[in-house]
Parts: C-alpha cells; sequence; structure tokens
C-alpha cells in the first residue's frame, strides 16, 4: 500500500471570510486525476505552478512530465529532461505513457510519484489529426482508469474544458477547479449538482472546486511571495531522475 501523498491546494473561501487561512488539501493518493479550467486572466498558470511546486517540496522523489503545448509560460524549463513544448508534447506524452506501461507490466517496481502535466490538452487535439487525436484520447483514457495502482496522476489545464475533449474519461478526474465564472456547458459537465450554489461572482484567482463528486466548496488561490522558489521546486521534479 502507498503512502499517503497529500499536497496543500488552495484556500477554503468560507474559512477565510472568518478570518481563518484553511487549507484544502489534494490527497493525490484517493483523488488521483485533476482537471483545472480558466480563461486567461483568471490565474489558473499561477495555480497550476504552485500546485506543480508544492509537489516538488513535499513530495521531493516526484516525477514530473510537463507538457507545455502553448509553449508559454514554462519556458524556465526548456533545457530539463521532461520538459515538451509545442509538438514535441506527442513524444512527452508518449514518453510517459510508455513509462506508464514498463511499471505496470512489471519491470519497474518503484512507486514514487509520477505525474503528467499537460497545459492545453483540448488545443493539443484539435492540432492532431481526426485519427492521431482519438489515439491520444485512448491513451489518456488507459492511464486515468489504471494510474492510481501504480502512482501515475494526470493534471490537465485549459481555458474551457469541453464534453468534445471529455467524452468519455470526465468521470475519472476526481478533482475539478474552475477559475473564474464558469460557462454553462462546464456547470453541466461537472457541477450540474451544485448548480443553484453557483453565482456570477468570481474574479481573477478565486473559483470553485469538486472532490469526489460530493464535496463543492467556493475558493481562492494563495499568494506567492517567492516565484524564485516556485520555479526552482518545478524544475527539480522535471528534472528528477533524468
Amino acid at each position: 500500500m502507498m503512502d499517503k501523498q497529500i499536497i496543500p491546494l488552495v484556500y477554503d473561501e468560507d474559512m477565510l471570510k472568518l478570518q481563518h487561512s484553511i487549507y484544502i488539501h489534494w490527497d493525490i493518493t484517493s483523488n488521483p486525476h485533476m482537471a483545472i479550467q480558466g480563461v486567461t486572466g483568471m490565474g489558473k498558470t499561477y495555480l497550476v505552478k504552485e500546485i506543480l511546486a508544492r509537489i516538488g517540496l513535499y513530495l521531493p522523489t516526484s516525477e514530473i512530465t510537463l507538457c507545455d503545448f502553448k509553449g508559454d509560460d514554462f519556458t524556465f524549463l526548456k533545457n530539463c529532461g521532461r520538459y515538451y513544448r509545442f509538438e514535441s508534447c506527442m513524444a512527452g506524452f508518449d514518453s510517459f505513457y510508455d513509462s506508464f506501461l514498463h511499471r505496470q507490466a512489471g519491470p519497474d517496481f518503484s512507486r514514487n510519484l509520477h505525474l503528467l502535466m499537460f497545459d492545453e490538452w483540448g488545443s493539443f487535439l484539435n492540432y492532431l489529426d481526426k485519427k492521431q487525436a482519438e489515439e491520444y484520447r485512448k491513451k489518456l483514457s488507459i492511464i486515468l482508469m489504471m494510474g492510481r495502482s501504480f502512482n501515475y496522476h494526470v493534471l490537465l489545464a485549459q481555458q474551457r474544458l469541453s464534453a468534445e475533449d471529455f467524452p468519455k474519461v470526465r468521470d475519472n478526474f476526481n478533482t475539478i477547479i474552475t477559475l473564474g465564472n464558469p460557462s454553462k456547458e462546464v456547470i453541466g459537465m461537472f457541477f450540474n449538482d451544485f448548480r443553484e450554489e453557483i453565482k456570477n461572482d468570481r474574479g481573477m484567482g478565486s473559483g470553485y472546486v469538486l472532490s469526489n463528486g460530493t464535496d463543492f466548496r467556493k475558493i481562492v488561490v494563495p499568494t506567492a511571495t517567492n516565484i524564485k522558489k516556485i520555479d526552482f521546486y518545478i524544475k527539480r521534479a522535471v528534472e528528477y531522475n533524468t
């Protein structure tokens, strides 16, 4: 049995209003996969960097594969072995997938955490031809269904989550975060049971989180005070064991 792998994630907004800075945590062992959505200016990339840095800090043997399809927000990783941008994201995904199959087949008996962080998954799929896109959807589905047992995890981030990008696998994302005001499509896909609690009042760095389909909360993204430290811990996890 794997040890618990828990990192602080975001603030509980209701507790902040009571002057208590209480974190909502991500239990990666129990809730292995996460999707984050937020349009430009809502703090999505900022939150993603905080999450990756905390993985690097609290789980120092973790190996992060970062596929940055947009190729804009993680350029400080350009010389790191598991950083991929634009067209090379295909190679990055394949490398992560092959590593997962290697561990699943038995030769790799290690159980350190492996995380695939894919920025703009939907744009990546749209870039591929139809056959390629279906192949990568299938591979993602396999990781989402089987990865937890082998400590392989997925974090997807994009401006808008859509049913087209997640036709069969959305139930496998145990934690969903939306920053800013979610669209009707996103509410229908992920937050339908909490529709009445969603208000059109979310600004930059605020939103909602849903865990395991039942734990719904208003959130605020913490403010980072040391960006260089964040970059350091991300880089350490992307370079680890390369």
